[in-house]
């Protein structure tokens, strides 16, 4: 089975019957104000070969600051052809309950930092509900996989704007299959620190203003580029690192990554044999 790698770019469809558990905690060096912890953890389910839904829940550490809870998301995404293209075409949605503590980098859109600049205690008082949509494309040749995704955020409550931001990632996937070399078959499976078991590759997310002002407006929008590595440390267990750098006067300087993914209802031998 294949699994997305990236943190913010979206592209593989899950496994029918399959679930996926997964942490994801950041560390992030804010442009603006105190340096923050935020996290998510997310639970997403493979109801068809093509069908996919899931749930999220957020929460965040300022430092100097107690823990804060950053709400919910629900998301579901459907991929539209049932054989592999040129260019893989798949249709997403969330609906975003939040509130405006919530700190995440689920994705960037619009203008401006998204550090918090308001007391904590009132913007975790505060809703920030809204429906994000995304196009996602994505094309693998071989090892290589390269994603596209084009996000809209629109705002469900006043004013009701749309906001805009892009999601890039390219990846080279493990070498190694079913615990044999590509070609080997019959070979052991190698141990967990082996090589063979790493994928790496480049992300970069970043917005593209909004409906009144679409497009690059560098300095005032935020923009990341990371480098993403990733370790299957067992059949059903992954992790993925990525540190990422602020390219614009308002992005943060700096992000750490992680992520931490346990996969249920997944036979092991054909996890391996796509990872």
């Amino acid at each position: 089975m294949e699994m997305n790698p990236f943190f913010t770019a979206i592209n593989y469809p899950l496994e029918a019957n399959s679930l996926m558990v997964m942490a994801l905690p950041d560390y992030q060096s804010a442009r603006y104000g105190d340096d923050f912890l935020s996290g998510m953890l997310m639970s997403e389910y493979g109801i068809t070969p093509r069908w996919t839904a899931g749930i999220m829940t957020e929460g965040e550490k300022i430092e100097g600051e107690p823990a804060t809870y950053g709400g919910m998301r629900y998301n579901t995404y459907y991929h539209l052809f049932p054989d592999d293209r040129f260019l893989n075409l798949t249709l997403y949605g969330e609906y975003e309950d939040l509130n405006e503590a919530a700190l995440y980098k689920m994705e960037v859109a619009g203008f401006g930092s998204g550090d918090l600049t308001k007391p904590l205690a009132l913007a975790r008082q505060t809703r920030d509900r809204t429906f994000e949509q995304r196009v996602i494309i994505y094309h693998d040749w071989n090892r290589v996989n390269a994603t596209l995704n084009f996000i809209r955020e629109t705002g469900l409550q006043s004013p009701y704007e749309n906001d805009y931001g892009y999601a890039l990632g390219l990846f080279v996937k493990p070498s190694e299959k079913g615990g044999a070399m590509a070609g080997m078959a019959g070979m052991t499976t190698p141990p967990a620190h082996s090589m063979s078991r790493l994928g790496y590759g480049v992300e970069m997310i970043g917005a593209l203003g909004n409906e009144h002002r679409f497009g690059f407006d560098w300095n005032n929008q935020q923009h990341y580029l990371g480098v993403v590595i990733t370790a299957a440390i067992s059949p059903l267990w992954s992790v993925r690192v990525e540190p990422a750098v602020g390219l614009s006067e308002v992005s943060d300087p700096f992000m750490l990554r992680v992520g931490v993914t346990y996969m249920f209802g997944t036979s092991k031998s054909h996890v391996m044999e796509n990872m």
